[in-house]
């Protein structure tokens, strides 16, 4: 099966964490390029910068409901996110409640979360009529 692997109508935020400054020198613009190699428009890349790896879970929750954006990446080194109980946890929760798909990692990333939106995308398209009209609101 060919997954699509456009990005050219995609928005994207993406958290960075100063506390893992040489993590992000070393991913930050790659994974910009590669997220626009797959189509994604450089003005549709939201970078937000917050102190600490505490503050992560708060501005992905922010993206989540203060922009517009298809999915989240968290550019962080994986095992520190994940390894942090708490903040996965809620990072969980931004997923289930509000449908946002998040990434964490580096650029790696760019490819996962394009690939997870499309599947979304598609997912939402093929849904039964019901399906849609509840995540719309609309029960009529």
């Amino acid at each position: 099966m060919m997954v699509e692997t456009t990005a050219s109508n995609m928005k994207f935020g993406v958290v960075v964490a100063r506390e893992f400054d040489e993590y992000n020198d070393m991913y930050l613009m790659p994974l910009v390029e590669r997220l626009t190699q797959l189509g994604c428009l450089a003005q549709n890349i939201v970078v937000k910068v917050v102190p600490t790896a505490h503050d992560i879970l708060m501005a992905t929750m922010f993206m989540a409901e203060y922009t517009d954006v298809d999915g989240v990446i968290v550019l962080a080194p994986q095992n520190r996110v994940m390894g942090t109980l708490s903040l996965m946890n809620g990072i969980v929760q931004v997923q289930v409640q509000w449908n946002m798909v998040v990434e964490i990692g580096g650029v790696e990333c760019a490819d996962n979360i394009v690939e997870m939106i499309n599947l979304q995308n598609d997912m939402e398209i093929d849904a039964p009529e019901l399906t849609r009209q509840r995540s719309g609101g609309n029960f009529s």
